[in-house]
Formats: structure tokens, C-alpha cells, sequence
């Protein structure tokens, strides 16, 4: 994978002044803003991404520009529930995870975490085929809204990196489809979104 860094990344989603600017706040403003955030988002353990699958390699290096751990799926997952599921989930620390995948890497996460009491919080279809990219969303109403947006004003990866970045803890209670332009001449191919994470609402 090419290597993004979060100064680069920033910089292309045109952030980079929000950052300055919320820096100047005073400190006792911020630590409030930040600690109630804090709490109320997902806190992302690892972003999962498909070797050789290029725009989950390109999703997960902009995930790590904004300080996310990155964990590689070679077609199994064996690697994977020895290092980070099997010591975890179900225990006193569950891992949170969220990728940019195949269908097949989501659904086996998925079915691992039911049995093991975790959550799907939001999961997402995108559908690349010629001069469009579909986009069918399961989420909470405010968090779809919220990822619209960011379509509206930047590339799709980069919109759900955003989002997915900074995620409430909120049930997936809402589905809706969007399109976007498909400007990168990207390959036909059908690939998901997802976040897994502790069960912390009922």
C-alpha cells in the first residue's frame, strides 16, 4: 500500500483548518469537548482491509493517517481470531473494528460477532460499476445523515473514513441508497462497510 500520512490526508479532505481551530480552544473548554466525545463514540481498536483488494488497502491507510491500527485478511481469518478475537471478544476487553471489505470478510466477522455478544452498529453496500458508485446505508438516522454529507464534499472513501473516524454509539435503525460519480474510473466490484463493536446499547 502507498503510504498516506495524517498531515496528507488532512490536507486532501481540506481539514486541515478545522484541526488549527480546534486547537485554539481553551483548556478547559476542550478537555470537556473531547472527554464527552469520548465516551460517546466508538473507539476503533483495528480497521480490517483485504490484501490486494485495492480500495480496502486505500480505506485502511486513510484510516491509519487518522490514528487507527490496521489488521491485513489474507483470504482466512485464522491469523486474526488467534491475535485479536479469541483474547478479547467476549472477554473484559472487547476489540472494536470497523473495514472496508469483501462481502465474504464481513459476514464471517459478522456471525463471530453474534456468538461472541457484539454489535454491528452500521454497515453499508457500495456497488462501483461504471460512471457510478451506489451507496445503500444501514445505520442510525443521524450518522446516515451525517455520512451524506460528506459525500456531498468528498471522495467516497475518504467521506467514510471521516465518519467512520468519529462513529456514535447508536442501533442501526434507518437504510437508504445514494449515488455518487464514479471520477476515478474505478473497476466494476461490489464491496462493504462496516463497524463492529461491544454491545453498548440495547
Amino acid at each position: 500500500m502507498d503510504r498516506l500520512s495524517r498531515r496528507s490526508f488532512l490536507k486532501s479532505t481540506s481539514l486541515g483548518a478545522t484541526i488549527l481551530a480546534s486547537s485554539a480552544y481553551s483548556n478547559p473548554l476542550s478537555s470537556l469537548i473531547l472527554s464527552d466525545k469520548k465516551q460517546k463514540n466508538i473507539d476503533l481498536d483495528y480497521v480490517i482491509f483485504d490484501k490486494g483488494i485495492e480500495k480496502s488497502e486505500e480505506f485502511a491507510q486513510k484510516m491509519k493517517a487518522l490514528g487507527t491500527k490496521t489488521y491485513e485478511i489474507n483470504k482466512d481469518i485464522s491469523q486474526m481470531w488467534s491475535e485479536v478475537i479469541s483474547p478479547t471478544w467476549g472477554k473484559n476487553k472487547n476489540t472494536a473494528i470497523a473495514g472496508l471489505t469483501t462481502y465474504e470478510t464481513m459476514f464471517v466477522l459478522e456471525r463471530l460477532a453474534f456468538d461472541k455478544g457484539m454489535l454491528m452498529y452500521f454497515n453499508a453496500e457500495h456497488n462501483i460499476a461504471n460512471n457510478n458508485i451506489n451507496h445503500e446505508l444501514q445505520a442510525s438516522k443521524v450518522e446516515i445523515d451525517k455520512i451524506k454529507k460528506n459525500l456531498d464534499k468528498y471522495d467516497w472513501t475518504d467521506a467514510l473514513a471521516l465518519k467512520i473516524n468519529n462513529y456514535e454509539y447508536e442501533r442501526i435503525d434507518s437504510k437508504t441508497k445514494i449515488s455518487t460519480n464514479n471520477n476515478k474510473n474505478e473497476k466494476n466490484q461490489i464491496l462493504y462497510s462496516w463497524i463492529i463493536a461491544p454491545r453498548k446499547v440495547s
